[in-house]
């Protein structure tokens, strides 16, 4: 018996190129203030003293800087100008350092700075993690006579993309995480649970690099956060290095140890490894009757390069949780570039007996010297009948498909139609813990 528990739990939600919109087309009445957010207002005089900045060479005015203590991110910012006559055009700069002349330099700033209607209420989404400061950028013609400028933002103490930090007991070790709960949370209802698995850039203690590499959650919150669509438990578990774990494998032993000829790359994610069994378990406990309302048969895996090799390995360990899946720019077996041929392949074959009951979504880059290993499962499972789906990017690399599958709706809105109960039977394991023929 495993002891765990989940130590801390910072239970906010919500985070950020900008995106904009406004609310409905021509609505007057801004949307109300939300419990986790908080406003300010501003009138016309105190917006004629505003100080001057420049910013493409004209002249604009800047807001005082828009903080709320140490550690709370702010985000998802909702802007409301009011005047008459003339023109007036808004951005926001904003970051995470307190500078305003950085801020004001960063390229997002000078292509967002555009023309808004009376009282029409505008949102801006940073991509970016971690930002502390704001500042509302106006530019107004010499006709133009502002009334009022009213700002609402979200905020969240101690999060990164919206994420609140915990920490996960188990076999001897720790596993920091981060998790976001849906904005519009209900304690009585129950919701997906999305596992975000990074890249090779996250593995280590670093866990704001963790959440800074390519993977959904960071999308999660800049993208869909407001969507009813995508609510879910977002999920990102910490990969660990090799000499941070109790042993190289769970718990000890030759379990999950790397095979030279088949998984001889970055043990720490294979699938009886200690990072990968740690994972599973704090997912139990999330959808679990004490847990935070995780509903066990919409449990979704997601992971991008290090993290897609991790796919494979997950689906595996986990060939009874998991609903779905979408695997970014991964490989399922030998090293990161292997083409699967020989005996390889054979044992490929064996592997993906099972998890041929698991839809998949595989995506890849056509320039990407990763892309054989994606093919090969792709033919593999569809072979033995699995709902699988393949898409190769044209033209593209390793990173640049990252953004193509996290900030495509219709990808993204496929892994959170899979249910478990309507997927086949994983029946029994043809090869338990891993253990293949020889």
């Amino acid at each position: 018996m495993h002891q765990s528990r989940i130590c801390t739990l910072v239970i906010t939600c919500l985070a950020g190129a900008f995106t904009w919109g406004c609310s409905e087309s021509g609505a007057k009445t801004p949307a109300p203030v939300r419990p986790d957010e908080v406003q300010s207002s501003y009138t016309g005089l105190q917006v004629a003293k505003w100080d001057a900045v420049s910013v493409d060479g004209k002249p604009c005015l800047v807001s005082p800087m828009i903080n709320f203590g140490k550690g709370v991110e702010l985000n998802h910012h909702r802007i409301t100008v009011t005047y008459s006559g003339g023109s007036v055009d808004l951005s926001l700069a904003h970051s995470a350092a307190g500078k305003l002349a950085q801020a004001i330099e960063k390229p997002h700033l000078h292509s967002k700075l555009r023309a808004v209607k009376s009282g029409v209420e505008q949102e801006i989404v940073s991509p970016y993690r971690g930002e502390k400061y704001a500042w509302i950028i106006l530019r107004a013609s010499d006709r133009a006579k502002i009334t009022s400028v009213v700002h609402t933002c979200w905020k969240g103490k101690g999060t990164l993309y919206g994420h609140g930090a915990g920490e996960f007991k188990f076999a001897g070790g720790v596993l920091p995480f981060r998790m976001m709960l849906p904005r519009n949370y209900d304690p009585r209802k129950k919701y997906p649970l999305v596992l975000s698995v990074s890249g090779s850039g996250g593995v280590g203690e670093d866990n704001a690099r963790s959440m800074e590499m390519v993977i959904l959650a960071r999308h999660l919150f800049t993208d869909y956060f407001d969507q009813k669509e995508f609510e879910c438990i977002s999920l990102v578990t910490q990969i660990p290095s090799g000499k941070k774990v109790p042993a190289p494998y769970w718990p000890k032993g030759k379990l999950g140890q790397p095979t030279p000829t088949y998984h001889p790359d970055w043990p720490a994610v294979n699938e009886n490894g200690w990072y990968v069994q740690a994972t599973l378990a704090l997912i139990k406990d999330l959808s679990g009757v004490s847990g935070v309302g995780a509903d066990p048969d919409r449990i979704y895996f997601t992971g991008f390069s290090y993290g897609g090799k991790a796919c494979w390995e997950f689906l595996r360990a986990g060939r009874e949780v998991f609903a779905g899946a979408m695997c970014g720019a991964g490989w399922p077996i030998g090293r990161a570039y292997s083409r699967p041929l020989g005996a390889m392949k054979t044992r490929l074959t064996l592997e993906a007996a099972r998890i041929k009951h698991i839809p998949i979504y595989i995506f890849a880059g056509e320039k990407d010297p990763m892309k054989y290993g994606s093919k090969a499962i792709d033919t593999e499972l569809k072979i033995l009948g699995a709902k699988v789906r393949y898409v190769e990017f044209p033209n593209t690399g390793h990173v640049a498909t990252a953004g193509s599958i996290w900030r495509n709706r219709k990808y993204v809105g496929w892994l959170f139609k899979q249910n478990r109960k309507k997927n086949p039977a994983p029946g029994v394991d043809p090869h338990p813990k891993g253990v293949y023929d020889k």
